[in-house]
């Protein structure tokens, strides 16, 4: 072979098979627009070397046949029956829009009318690759072409001599790195590798560049964990048996007998730092894929849907496997065994903190379908993948229960003041009280105030001998505000009218303020009122509510509780403007 020129007439088939196929996975193998497959023909190919498929139906067959001699003269009567018969065989199946076959050779003119003739009365157009159409095809693919072209030994060689010569020039470096970098990459078409220098040694990352490389040249590390460690084992058997999807390190403590399984190139050496499984990179966002949960109802009617983003996806001997996300909070990784009577496997987390409460909401609602649901389907761009029938589990416990209620109250006060809350990350006592009680009494529900809250009051002009009275004896207080501010997450709202009681207030400051009476300065004085004993301030609604319900707990146990509940005044208060009775 000349150097980055493929002698199609006289590579061998297997050789020729290879090369093609992996050229055809480059160039149409590209979810989700289309996907590409290889079909191994030993089990009855049904006309189909390489198939591609758009929006889940073939668009297009590929026939390889090793015809380096064409199928004219002495080989006419032998071979053009097999293309037909291949042809045939194709259309009868799938019906497919267009078919090609690829050779290595040029068709002549004849062979071309052929191949046409193939289609006559049939939807179809039928065309052929010939070595023209290949090499054109293949020569923007330089890791391909070189992969495809060279001889490892004598190129090995020469190339690593030109590592030793003197990095003279400005750009030499850079030059040499490239180069050495496609070389590294050249030596398999189905694997890269990126390689990184520093103090420390080289690292060496082995990526798929073919989503056929671990079946077309498969490369392997044999291996002994040592130690007990379940999780590290768990995971990396779940690499093995379904692909990778997510980074998982093994650290080199952990390892002994290691050894690799490949070919010649991919053969460690020294000592084992650390083996890293990395998963693939995101998708660009004009190519993300959709993924839908579909949950069922007893008749197989859609009931609910979520929608969601692949972050990842893998396959492996015993299966595909997905990551995807919903929401921004709720992951689902899913394992889907290719033996259907198998039981796949499913792993959900959810981390609300800092969402929206709107997608904490969402995640919420994900969870409890979940968790009732016996029966949903999985769709990639509204094309199902797999229906999975689930057991009754019960809670699946992602987000406990305070949580959960603390998104409720956000949601609750978010449509009622028509705002937009995050969930936070930690909240006082105190606050988390004042969201309680803003949920209450929005709803119309009387409560009771935290302890820290106190009446304040002015003092009129008309009212100073009755003032003074309760200053001296202290008194039951009624406060019908019109203004009841209630501040969440920096903003402050107006949950008014509200009306707040307490059976036994007394002034802070009462003998100053007694002085302010006795010298006539007390009219229009702030009067603060501190509730005496164990008993709270009560917060009652007031709008239209002319008798607001017995008062209702805050609900946050155990968390937090309301003080001295027992004590607590669960009275009837009838309230028109004022205290009519306590």
């Amino acid at each position: 072979m000349a150097e980055n020129i493929i002698e199609w007439k006289h590579i061998g088939e297997e050789r020729f098979n290879r090369i093609v196929e992996a050229l055809l996975m480059r160039l149409f193998h590209k979810p989700p627009h289309s996907t590409a497959e290889v079909i191994d023909g030993r089990g009855g190919d049904g006309g189909i070397d390489v198939a591609v498929y758009v929006n889940g139906r073939i668009d297009r067959i590929f026939q390889l046949k090793h015809f380096p001699e064409g199928f004219s003269g002495g080989f006419r009567e032998t071979r053009r029956p097999q293309i037909k018969d291949s042809f045939d065989t194709a259309w009868t199946n799938h019906q497919p829009p267009r078919w090609t076959l690829v050779f290595p050779g040029n068709p002549t003119v004849r062979e071309s009318k052929y191949i046409t003739g193939l289609g006559k009365g049939k939807n179809v157009t039928p065309t052929m690759w010939g070595i023209a159409r290949l090499d054109s095809e293949l020569a923007p693919h330089r890791d391909l072409l070189e992969w495809a072209t060279r001889d490892s030994l004598v190129e090995t060689l020469a190339k690593f001599h030109q590592e030793k010569a003197a990095l003279a020039g400005p750009d030499d470096l850079h030059e040499r790195l490239t180069n050495l970098h496609d070389l590294a990459s050249s030596r398999s078409a189905f694997w890269a590798v990126d390689l990184s220098v520093s103090e420390h040694g080289v690292t060496q990352v082995i990526r798929a560049k073919d989503p056929r490389a671990a079946e077309m040249e498969p490369l392997g590390f044999r291996f002994n964990l040592t130690g007990e460690n379940r999780k590290l084992a768990d995971s990396l058997q779940g690499v093995l048996d379904f692909g990778v999807r997510r980074r998982v390190s093994i650290p080199g403590s952990a390892i002994k007998d290691f050894a690799s399984i490949g070919p010649e190139w991919f053969t460690p050496k020294g000592e084992i730092e650390r083996v890293e499984f990395r998963g693939p990179e995101p998708l660009p966002n004009d190519e993300q894929v959709r993924v839908t949960l579909d949950f069922l109802d007893e008749r197989g009617f859609s009931q609910t849907t979520h929608q969601g983003l692949l972050t990842a996806s893998s396959r492996g001997p015993k299966g595909k496997a997905f990551t995807a996300i919903f929401y921004g909070i709720f992951e689902l990784d899913a394992e889907i065994p290719y033996d259907l009577t198998s039981s796949g496997n499913t792993v959900m987390s959810a981390t609300v903190e800092k969402a929206t409460v709107k997608d904490a909401l969402d995640s919420l609602r994900l969870i409890e379908n979940f968790e009732q649901a016996s029966n949903f389907r999985i769709l990639f761009e509204g094309q199902q993948i797999a229906q999975v029938e689930t057991a009754e589990d019960g809670p699946l416990g992602l987000i406990d229960a305070s949580t959960r209620l603390l998104i409720e109250d956000l949601g609750v006060l978010e449509q009622r003041l028509g705002a937009s809350f995050f969930v936070p990350s930690s909240l006082s006592p105190l606050e988390r009280v004042m969201i309680r009680v803003a949920r209450l009494l929005s709803e119309g529900k009387s409560t009771w105030m935290p302890p820290q809250i106190s009446l304040t009051m002015k003092v009129a002009e008309d009212g100073l001998e009755e003032a003074e009275q309760n200053l001296l004896e202290g008194h039951a207080v009624f406060m019908p505000l019109q203004t009841f501010p209630v501040e969440i997450q920096g903003s402050k709202f107006d949950l008014a009218p509200t009306g707040l009681f307490h059976p036994h207030v007394v002034a802070r400051d009462a003998e100053e303020i007694l002085k302010a009476f006795a010298a006539g300065t007390a009219a229009g004085r702030v009067v603060t009122f501190v509730p005496q004993g164990e008993r709270l301030v009560r917060g009652i609604p007031l709008g239209d509510i002319s008798a607001p319900s017995e008062p209702v707990d805050w609900g946050l146990q155990p968390d937090i509780a309301v003080p001295n509940l027992e004590l607590q005044d669960r009275s009837m208060l009838a309230v028109s403007g004022e205290l009519e009775d306590a």
